[in-house]
């Protein structure tokens, strides 16, 4: 039987791998510990910042990797962390994500996201679809959800934080939108204003629109100002179309109005395009404001009165917390972040009105 060479070699074929950093060099190379080496990656917040910033430089030049799996089995964790999102359009709630995955990455824990469009069932099948996956902690937002949900939650014994909303009764770091929004009604009836209409977008599914309205109404009756519920208008939805076609109505219904409160950014900027469109001066006839401070605020001309809410800080503060909490370390039970009101163009001292919508 004739011998059959063997097939030619590629020229690199025999080249071996890199060969793989151990623990033990990288904390060589940094002058730690292997056990500082560990904590850098499965416990980074124990460390002081120029050792861990040395340690992970030499890991990153080394290529160390650490053997997540093995992590997760001596952890008994999957390392991952679950955040249900009411919604990605429009921006909303982007910083707060990449706030959470600045947190996570830090942590050493991955992120895991899905949406729920407003919708309490959504949520709570998305809740499910994550405990399934094995994640170690979960993010939500808002205090509105299916009591089946909070039963699943209480029962399960996941750590969770809800974010955006602020309560005493469960672990959450958020805003007090009642009080923001008392900020902002009280700086036009400071500039002389009395004739109101709000506009909102999700008012039904949305306990922090609810309190935002609670602020608008409170600081109206405090001064006296009534704000009838036909001058309270729903949008169907948070963009820059649906800031134009309530904008439409308001000046349709209650052409009288000279302030409009606005229950996002987006609606009020679209508010603004509207007026524009229609030669109404803004803020000399009618005044307007947002909520949140999108980029798109200052952009805006004339830029927009609205709310500060440091979203990217409270989405790294609820994945530092439930960190320090799967660690079995102290948490605080709640936290409030502080709002700002920027006072921006798109306010001013009220005009005197004809009632035709018109200076």
């Amino acid at each position: 039987m004739k011998e059959i060479a063997p097939a030619s070699v590629p020229r690199n074929a025999s080249r071996r791998p890199a060969a793989v950093a151990s623990v033990q060099e990288v904390a060589r190379r940094a002058g730690v510990s292997p056990a500082t080496v560990s904590r850098a990656f499965n416990s980074p917040h124990q460390l002081n910042p120029d050792t861990l910033k040395r340690v992970t430089e030499v890991a990153q030049a080394l290529r160390y990797q650490p053997n997540g799996v093995a992590r997760s089995l001596r952890r008994n964790r999957s390392m991952a962390i679950g955040a249900v999102i009411p919604s990605f359009r429009h921006g909303y709630f982007g910083s707060t994500v990449e706030g959470l995955q600045a947190g996570c990455r830090k942590a050493g824990y991955s992120l895991l996201i899905a949406t729920s469009d407003y919708d309490e069932k959504q949520e709570l099948d998305a809740v499910h679809a994550m405990i399934r996956q094995g994640v170690d902690g979960l993010v939500l937002v808002g205090l509105q959800r299916d009591p089946e949900l909070e039963a699943l939650l209480e029962q399960g014994g996941i750590p969770y934080i809800v974010t955006w909303s602020y309560s005493q009764d469960v672990p959450c770091i958020g805003f007090d939108h009642q009080k923001a929004m008392e900020r902002v009604t009280r700086h036009l009836l400071d500039l002389g204003h009395e004739r109101f209409a709000v506009i909102m977008a999700f008012l039904r599914v949305s306990d922090r629109e609810r309190d935002r309205l609670a602020g608008i109404a409170g600081a109206l009756a405090a001064r006296g100002v009534p704000l009838p519920g036909d001058r309270i208008l729903f949008a169907g939805g948070s963009g820059l179309q649906d800031g134009r076609n309530a904008l439409r109505a308001v000046l349709q219904q209650h052409p009288d109005t000279t302030a409009v409160i606005c229950a996002n950014d987006l609606l009020a900027a679209g508010a603004i395009m509207e007026c524009r469109s229609r030669g109404i001066a803004v803020p000399e006839r009618l005044s307007i404001t947002g909520y949140s401070d999108l980029e798109l605020a200052s952009a805006m001309e004339p830029g927009i009165t609205t709310i500060r809410t440091p979203a990217e800080k409270l989405g790294h503060m609820a994945a530092e917390w439930l960190a320090h909490k799967l660690a079995g370390e102290p948490v605080m039970a709640s936290c409030e972040l502080e709002t700002e009101l920027i006072i921006r163009g798109s306010t001013g001292p009220a005009a005197r009105t004809t009632g035709t919508g018109t200076s």
